[in-house]
Formats: structure tokens, C-alpha cells, sequence
């Protein structure tokens, strides 16, 4: 990396809205050597309540094993306090609502540990709402409208980036916050069900929210032949369609997963349904394989000719600007 994007990096706030890695202290270290100052990490997708309490008690034993490069963020500070201590602050993230099942009241229990980011539905439907693969879209659900509510009032980000199109449109309209797609690409750039359509992205950012551009494979053009060329083309696209102010970085990084692990979260609850179908093993843009390389970014955003300002907004400022905006401080 060239200086002026070392010294660029080094002093930004960096933060990757979403990695789903298989969590050691390799993928700490490498988040460390990226350069990250925070990142919403999965610690839910498919589990129930009892299983997603355990995800969050290795957790626990997590930061004080590794309290030398990792730390727990609840607010804004917390990630200010990760930068001058120079670790990596770790957002807990659910991708689904099923650890919730079928009681409101869970959610202030889990906002009490820590965990600060939702997303409404993963794939399929669930009680809240329609996943992206559903056959039928009918929106969000009663108790959808209640969980949207309550999760503005204790502060806890909605994400839809994995939500049908009518229960992502009903969902912006019932938050009374910004809500955003943490790890997501345009459709109209590349039309795949799990990417979203643009007057989608722009009535999320009518209401103050972001898209995390995502480098996973089969949401790019070019599938498993992108580089961080052609993923910086899906952050141009981005910014003209929206402006600089609402795109992030959610690199939906998986590293070290194995093959089960996909064919887990991509087939589901239902063995019948419309799964993702995925080339293995997956390859990554060249030049943004991993959480190490997250700082080749910032280069080649330099070299493309983006302010350093803009730059700053894209790797953690707007997304930053979410957090202050919904999490109760």
C-alpha cells in the first residue's frame, strides 16, 4: 500500500457492515491486520433463542481470551474507544428473527447483550416477514410491525438486505429511524434475487439509510472472476445512483467456512425450496479476499480518483452516521 493510503487507513474509522466468518482468532488477527476498527459480525442466522444465547456466551469467552485485539461494542464510543486502543470492535448482528421466535419481549433481552443490528428475515418467511426467496411476497406480517417498533425504540438497526421486496418497501415505511442494507448490491447492475432493486435502495435512502456494497461472488457481474476493480465499479454505480453519503462496505466475508456451512444457510429450513446454488469453492475479488485486505480499499479508492473526505464516508463514516442515528446512546 502507498503511503498516503496507509497513513489514510491507519487514522480513518473503518467498519465493515457485515462478515459471517467461521470466528478464531485467525480472523480476528487478519480483521486487524485489514485495519478495522469495527464489524458487525453474524452471531444468528437460523438458530433459535436457546442456541443463539450460546453463540453469545462463546462470545463472551472471545473477548476474554482475545481482549489484546477484540472488544464488545454496544455505542458510538465503544467504537471510538476500539480505534484509540487499536483493536477491532465487535457489533453483534443477527441475519435473521427466528432467535426471537414467537415473543417481543426477547428482543430487549437481547439488546441487553449486546446486540445492536437485525435483520427482519433471511431467506425464507418467517414470523415477522418474506425472505428474498419466497415464492409469495405479502409483506410484513402484524407481529412484523411490532418487531420494527420496538426495535426503534431500543435502538437496535434493521437490516434488510436479505428481505422480500414488499416486506423490505413495508418496512421502511413503518421504521421511524433509518433503517439499511448491510451487505447488498444493485439488481439492476447484476440481477440476482438476493440483490436489490433500485427504487428499493432509494426509498431506504430517502429515509437516511446506507447499502453496504458486498464482494460476495454470485452478487457480482463477474461471479468468481471479479477483482476489486470490478467491485469498486459496483461502489461507482452505487454513488451515482445515491450519492457518496449512503455507501458503505459489507464485505459478507465468510472466511474459513467450509461447504456445510453454505449448504446450511443457503437451502434452510426447507429442503424444497428455491436454495442459492453456488460454485465451489468461492473466490473472492482478487485483491479483496479477506478481512486483511480490507486496507487495499482505501488504495484503490484513492487511485480511482475518490477525495479522501468521500473516502473516509465510504469505509466506516456513513455507516457510523447510522449508529448515531438509531442506537440509543
Amino acid at each position: 500500500m502507498e503511503s498516503g493510503s496507509r497513513k489514510l487507513h491507519d487514522e480513518a474509522i473503518v467498519i465493515d457492515c457485515l462478515e459471517i466468518s467461521n470466528w478464531s482468532e485467525n480472523v480476528f488477527q487478519n480483521m486487524r491486520r485489514g485495519g478495522l476498527t469495527a464489524v458487525n459480525c453474524t452471531i444468528s442466522i437460523l438458530e433459535n433463542f436457546r442456541q443463539t444465547i450460546n453463540n453469545i456466551a462463546w462470545w463472551n469467552q472471545a473477548f476474554n481470551k482475545h481482549c489484546d485485539i477484540i472488544m464488545p461494542v454496544k455505542t458510538v464510543g465503544d467504537i471510538q474507544k476500539a480505534k484509540e486502543l487499536g483493536k477491532t470492535g465487535i457489533i453483534f448482528g443477527f441475519q435473521n428473527t427466528s432467535a426471537i421466535e414467537d415473543d417481543l419481549n426477547l428482543l430487549s433481552i437481547f439488546h441487553g447483550l449486546g446486540v445492536r443490528v437485525i435483520q427482519l428475515t433471511y431467506m425464507e418467511a418467517n414470523l415477522v416477514g418474506q425472505g428474498c426467496l419466497e415464492r409469495i411476497d405479502s409483506g410484513l406480517t402484524n407481529f412484523g410491525i411490532e418487531i420494527v417498533e420496538e426495535m426503534n425504540r431500543l435502538g437496535i438497526l434493521i437490516d434488510l438486505s436479505h428481505v422480500g421486496y414488499q416486506t423490505t418497501m413495508d418496512a421502511i415505511k413503518v421504521s421511524k429511524k433509518p433503517v439499511v442494507f448491510t451487505h447488498a448490491n444493485p439488481k439492476s447492475l447484476c440481477d440476482h434475487p438476493r440483490n436489490k432493486p433500485d427504487d428499493a435502495i432509494k426509498e431506504l435512502v430517502r429515509k437516511g439509510g446506507i447499502i453496504g456494497a458486498n464482494v460476495f461472488p454470485p452478487f457480482l457481474p463477474a461471479g468468481n472472476n471479479s477483482t476489486i476493480n470490478e467491485f469498486l465499479d459496483v461502489i461507482d454505480y452505487l454513488v451515482n445512483m445515491i450519492g457518496i453519503d449512503h455507501v458503505s462496505i459489507g464485505t459478507d466475508f465468510t472466511e474459513a467456512q467450509p461447504k456445510e456451512f453454505f449448504d446450511w444457510i443457503l437451502t434452510g429450513k426447507s429442503k424444497k425450496g428455491p436454495a442459492l446454488k453456488l460454485d465451489h469453492p468461492l473466490k473472492n475479488p482478487a485483491g479483496i479476499q479477506g478481512a486483511a485486505d480490507f486496507s487495499n480499499l482505501t488504495e484503490a479508492l484513492l487511485i480511482r480518483g475518490y477525495a479522501e473526505s468521500d473516502i473516509r464516508k465510504i469505509i466506516g463514516g456513513n455507516i457510523l452516521r447510522v449508529f448515531r442515528d438509531v442506537w440509543v446512546q
